[in-house]
């Protein structure tokens, strides 16, 4: 009976884990570089041709502020939402975000901190930044659909890490075990060796993944006593203030400045947003966000919270007033903050990132090692799954795997020197970046299913290590800045993303390197070899 199980749990790991294997690989890898979403963004990211550098001061923030909404009043006199996003250190434009009604696309504009003026295409270095990696990560770019998606994946992964713990009895003798230069059984010794280094991580990092989303997996309870109301929902748990029903009586919108100073001695921060609902109606209330403390919140595992005042809009009452760091909701809701902050590494600094990203590394290189040993075991031996299909199937998945691993690595690094290539002044840059990191993505899946399984693994892997060798000259080239100017003036954001992206290419040069010096008979018995037809 245990053996016909282990059996039954080896075929739900191999198949079950082979499907989810592609998607899994792409949310980890961009997980993994989402860790550092601010270096990245601050690498992609030009100053911009502003007047000049906005100085934080209370003055600053009120013209800042007092311009915003003078745009806004302009472009969207009744929008159901505004935001106001201060000018800072990273990002010195003033950012004016409106929604007109719910259901509607945001509408995003950057103004001139000093003068108002809308900021022209081409006047800034527009991007996503490290943000893309972050929205890939959990939604694919797909919204809710990616969401679910994302959610179901993960699901698999929890269940594939269950069933090969039970499938590998001497997993943890295994983790000692390493025959470098055996085929198959070299991929199957990396491949336990690596799920069990980064075992605890792999558990803590799904499991907090899911958690993130339990209103959006498990909405039962919101639907029948909330009617679906999240936000009257969330109120109660939070014990904030009830959602305000618009009354549809027009009344304008006084002056923000007076209440972003009132905000900020309450919560004694500088304010980050200041955020209006329901501009121009009688219900109209103003919500200010403080500005993250890094230094302040490093040691914080219930999570980060920088401190909001919200007021009446109208008639300027206080509402609530919740001071930063603090967590409301009792013990279900810290828990649940803990569990976020756990999986957004919002505690410890940068040594406890690295340590995600190291372990987030292996734990995508275990996932990468799991489906090559699928198709190396399958050339050795091949089954008769699909009957007389089955060698199409077989190329098909090699194709798959090749442009899962081999070229979304290609792509992710294309996205970085997409971002020094493409003009300042194109429509919509951030979108189109992010429509090019797609393109070269889908490329490599046409480049893996025309080419020999073993050239496309050579040839993407040659590719990836060139662009990332020589980021640091596509960023002279394009913006006269370069690795040791960085170094010297103390940046290190800047410095981290080019070095970081030199030590990839070093990877990925030895393993092309180990790749192109192996034998005929020794290619067969890796992931890079062609299927044998008919196997």
């Amino acid at each position: 009976m245990k053996q016909t199980f282990r059996q039954s749990m080896s075929w739900l790991h191999t198949w079950g884990g082979l499907w989810f294997t592609w998607i899994l690989f792409a949310i980890f890898l961009t997980g993994t570089l989402g860790v550092f979403d601010d270096p990245i963004s601050h690498w992609m990211r030009e100053k911009g041709k502003v007047s000049e550098t906005p100085q934080t001061t209370a003055e600053s923030r009120s013209r800042a502020v007092t311009l915003a909404q003078d745009y806004l009043v302009q472009q969207a006199p009744r929008a159901e939402f505004w935001s106001i996003g201060l000018p800072d250190d990273e990002e010195p434009a003033l950012r004016v975000f409106w929604r007109e009604a719910e259901g509607k696309p945001f509408q995003q504009r950057r103004l001139d901190p000093l003068s108002g003026t809308e900021m022209k295409p081409g006047s800034t270095r527009q991007t996503e930044g490290g943000h893309h990696f972050v929205h890939m990560h959990f939604e694919l770019h797909a919204g809710t659909a990616g969401i679910w998606i994302v959610g179901a994946a993960t699901v698999a992964m929890l269940v594939a890490l269950v069933s090969g713990i039970v499938v590998h009895k001497k997993i943890f003798t295994d983790f000692f075990t390493f025959r470098p230069g055996k085929g198959q059984r070299s991929w199957l010794d990396g491949h336990n060796a690596l799920g069990v280094l980064t075992l605890p991580f792999l558990f803590m990092i799904t499991y907090t993944g899911l958690i993130i989303f339990w209103a959006t997996y498990m909405p039962a309870g919101i639907l029948a006593r909330y009617q679906g109301n999240e936000d009257a929902f969330f109120a109660k748990l939070t014990e904030g203030p009830a959602p305000r029903p618009l009354q549809r009586i027009d009344a304008a919108v006084p002056d923000l400045v007076p209440l972003m100073l009132r905000g900020e001695a309450a919560i004694e921060r500088e304010a980050r947003f200041v955020v209006v609902e329901h501009a121009g109606d009688r219900s109209a209330a103003v919500r200010i966000f403080g500005r993250f403390d890094p230094d302040a919140e490093a040691d914080s595992l219930v999570g980060r919270n920088s401190g909001t005042a919200l007021f009446d809009a109208i008639t300027g009452e206080t509402i609530d007033i919740q001071k930063p760091n603090t967590v409301r909701g009792g013990n279900v809701l810290a828990t649940q903050r803990t569990m976020n902050a756990l999986h957004f590494v919002r505690f410890g600094g940068y040594p406890v990132k690295w340590l995600y990203f190291l372990s987030g590394m292996a734990g995508a290189a275990m996932l990468a090692t799991g489906a090559i040993l699928f198709m190396v075991k399958r050339r050795k031996k091949a089954g008769d799954e699909f009957g007389s299909a089955t060698p199409r199937v077989y190329r098909v998945i090699e194709a798959i795997n090749t442009a899962a691993i081999a070229g979304l690595m290609l792509a992710c690094i294309a996205y970085f020197w997409i971002n020094r290539l493409l003009p300042l002044d194109v429509t919509d840059r951030a979108t189109r970046e992010i429509q090019l990191f797609f393109a070269v993505w889908l490329l490599t899946l046409a480049h893996a299913a025309l080419r020999p399984a073993r050239q496309a693994w050579v040839e993407q892997l040659a590719a990836t290590a060139l662009l990332c060798l020589t980021l640091p000259l596509i960023n002279l080239i394009t913006t006269g800045d370069w690795l040791f100017a960085a170094l010297v003036r103390g940046d290190g954001e800047t410095a981290g993303v080019e070095l970081s992206a030199i030590a990839f290419g070093l990877i990925f040069g030895a393993a092309l390197r180990h790749l192109q010096r192996r034998s005929a008979s020794e290619v067969r018995a890796t992931a890079a070899a062609p299927i044998v037809e008919g196997a």
